[in-house]
């Protein structure tokens, strides 16, 4: 029987690293970005839409349909070990991971200095034109801004509902209400400063047995027939790696002190959730 686990998190974390790297051993398949946490959410939806689900509800069935969904949707996949990349910690989708994830849930949250996070997304920025946060703020009527664009971008970045925004909340949220047991941390600069470790650590975690990795010779996560659609939807390359090696990158990009105190103030997980290594 597979066992299923997950990796949530902040973008510009190390994901599409982490992915090439699990995804050498063939007892495991990371997937690219889920869809699985929005399958349960739009059927849920369904129920307070549904004229045939007024007129005859069917709870059993639907608890039957959950109960059986992550087998199902991983049933053409022949890895023991399924870890997804997802959005399982938001607060509407936890709960629903705890009741129907066929085994104990393990969650890892990848997390990076969110002024790092800041300084890569406005390198992506510079690098293509064409990329959404240029693009939303080329939106905007530029006679009602009396900030820098950079601020402006920045601002984008942190928007309600966007990925920096709605991973933030998910964890305060799992730490207000303590939701700690089965979750661990893991820091980019951990990650990338030690990989064997870090990746023996998750090894541990999630109970899987060791596997010897190869840290120098990586395959681009497509190789594993895993796709991204970032240059028709997002208009960037945001899952291209080295595959030669694994090393930090700065971008020398000089943020606003105050930035740097706002993205400091909200890296509320340190000393909150215990560290994968």
């Amino acid at each position: 029987m597979k066992k299923f686990y997950t990796v949530c998190g902040f973008p510009r974390a190390g994901n599409t690293l982490l992915t090439s790297i699990l995804n050498q051993n063939p007892d495991i398949h990371f997937t690219g970005m889920s869809s699985l946490p929005d399958v349960f959410y739009r059927i849920l939806l369904m129920t307070g839409e549904s004229v045939s689900y007024f007129t005859s509800p069917c709870k059993e069935n639907l608890y039957s349909l959950f109960k059986n969904a992550f087998e199902s949707f991983y049933a053409h996949r022949d890895e023991k070990y399924i870890i997804e990349r997802s959005t399982w910690i938001t607060p509407y989708s936890f709960p629903l991971y705890g009741d129907f994830c066929p085994n104990e849930t393990k969650v890892v949250i990848l997390v990076r200095s969110l002024t790092d996070i800041v300084k890569s997304y406005l390198n992506v920025c510079k690098n293509s034109p064409g990329f959404h946060v240029n693009q939303e703020y080329n939106e905007l009527d530029q006679t009602t801004l009396y900030k820098s664009e950079l601020e402006e971008k920045v601002d984008i970045l942190f928007k309600k509902e966007g990925w920096l925004d709605r991973t933030l909340y998910s964890i305060k949220w799992l730490i207000d209400n303590d939701h700690l047991e089965n979750i661990r941390i893991l820091d980019y600069d951990d990650f990338v400063s030690n990989p064997q470790k870090c990746i023996q650590s998750l090894y541990d975690f999630y109970d899987i047995p060791e596997y010897t990795h190869n840290f120098n010779e990586m395959k681009q996560v497509n190789e594993y027939g895993i796709v991204y659609t970032d240059m028709e939807y997002l208009r960037a390359d945001l899952h291209t790696i080295r595959t030669d090696g694994i090393s930090k990158v700065d971008h020398d990009i000089d943020l606003p002190q105050h930035i740097i105190d706002k993205c400091n103030s909200l890296e509320i997980w340190k000393g909150k959730i215990k560290s994968l290594v």
